[in-house]
């Protein structure tokens, strides 16, 4: 039988094992992918030693390099199936020449917890190629946690950002107060993403890391004491008020500009109305954007005993408890929310759009307002998550709709309101909280 990529899906929706088995002999090497995807899909044992086949590589295959897929695919399925026949095979394609291969294979082991796919993941640690080293080190921390913590403690100091987000990561999920004090050395990493994650696993200790953070408010470098005063804010502790309303205003507050706004950011999100004071002092700082920081903490601790949390580890930020939120994550709309009582919606989405920027939407935007016969169509600068964003405005004869866009690393993220012109007239200031505590995790 003659088999087309079509007839992949159509034996792939009748569960059909035997002819997806067939399709992954083809001498149709595009044919022979999805199928091998497919059955990644299916996971079924009975693919198993085709699964073998498949994933084995031999020397005429370099020449065609899209089997490389066909083995990555294997190699997730076998994952997926269990077997523990497939350890032996996984630990060969670890040689694999196509680094998606290896990749895979690795990730494929963590289903594996025995010594053998322990050690032989290990062994990757130090492979010169950081998506190898990122992967062993995740796959590591599933398979053995303890290890894999000891590890990711090392990793801290790898040459690539991206096994350093890695290491920071599995600490942050698996970490206890034995790590704080070799992540609070590390807070002043040079890449921002990875001193995120580094905050996060500090804020995980709770408690726990305000003396050390305290402590540490001394350091020389206004950018550790940024990051330190970031950790305190997150982690909420009221103990954290009193050092932290000297730094933002009086005599002897932080000299850097950049580390005042971080600590009224701090303030705001610890929410002690003992802060307010100092708060207003700032509101008088030469630099606008202590005042900006001032004024939204002040805002934040205004409305703190209405709000939630809001972190599903990729989005996060605070809303008010009367908005119903609803995640969606259909790769473009993320979050959905409403509030029946006030008629408010909220839609949070993201394109992927490296060609457009920030500016370049919210144009478009404002085209899209003022063909469906809007009025009162604005436009503002706003900052969102450190980035520069606009807010968009404009009304109906009943209804008003606010849009703040902004872009990050690739995507263009728009959050879009929409309710009674008076509603949202009353929840600018629950807006503006979502917005100042706004953090998506790239």
């Amino acid at each position: 039988m003659i088999l087309f990529t079509d007839n992949i899906n159509s034996l792939l929706k009748e569960g059909d094992v035997e002819g997806l088995m067939e399709a992954l002999r083809s001498r149709d090497f595009t044919v022979r992918r999805e199928a091998a995807i497919a059955l990644e899909r299916i996971a079924d044992k009975r693919s198993f030693d085709a699964l073998i086949e498949a994933l084995r590589y031999e020397e005429w295959q370099k020449d065609y390099p899209i089997l490389g897929g066909v083995r990555a695919a294997a190699a997730r399925a076998l994952g997926s199936i269990g077997d523990p026949g497939a350890v032996e095979p996984l630990m060969n394609a670890l040689e694999d020449p196509d680094i998606e291969v290896r990749i895979s294979a690795l990730r494929a082991l963590g289903s594996f917890r025995d010594e053998r796919s322990v050690d032989a993941v290990e062994g990757y640690l130090n492979d010169p190629h950081e998506d190898i080293r990122k992967n062993a080190l995740i796959t590591l921390a599933e398979l053995d946690p303890g290890r894999g913590l000891r590890h990711a403690a090392a990793a801290l100091n790898d040459r690539s950002w991206v096994v350093r987000k890695a290491a920071a990561r599995v600490i942050r999920n698996l970490g206890d107060e034995r790590c704080l004090e070799v992540i609070i050395d590390k807070l002043n990493d040079p890449d921002l993403e990875v001193r995120r994650q580094i905050v996060l696993a500090v804020v995980n200790l709770g408690e726990a890391a305000v003396n050390p953070l305290l402590e540490k408010l001394s350091d020389p470098s206004w950018q550790t004491r940024a990051v330190l005063v970031e950790a305190l804010g997150e982690i909420g502790s009221k103990r954290a008020v009193p050092r932290l309303k000297r730094m933002v205003s009086g005599r002897k507050r932080d000299e850097n500009r950049y580390v005042r706004g971080k600590v009224a950011e701090a303030l705001g999100l610890i929410g002690d109305p003992d802060a307010l004071e100092s708060l207003i002092e700032a509101l008088n700082d030469p630099y606008i954007f202590v005042r900006r920081k001032a004024r939204a903490a002040i805002d934040l601790i205004d409305v703190e005993p209405c709000l939630e949390r809001f972190d599903n580890g990729e989005i996060s930020f605070r809303y008010p408890i009367f908005w119903d939120l609803r995640e969606v994550k259909d790769g473009e709309k993320l979050i959905t929310g409403s509030c029946k009582e006030h008629g408010l919606k909220i839609s949070f989405k993201r394109k992927e759009a490296s060609g457009v920027t920030a500016e370049e939407f919210s144009d478009i935007l404002i085209d899209v307002l003022n063909m469906r016969g809007l009025f009162n169509v604005t436009r503002g600068s706003v900052t969102v998550d450190s980035e520069h964003g606009y807010m968009v405005t404009g009304e109906t004869k009943k209804d008003r709709i606010v849009a703040f866009i902004f872009k990050k690393k690739g995507y263009v993220y728009y959050i879009y309101f929409k309710g009674p012109i008076e509603n949202i007239s009353r929840s600018y200031k629950y807006m503006r909280v979502l917005i100042n505590t706004l953090h998506v995790e790239i």
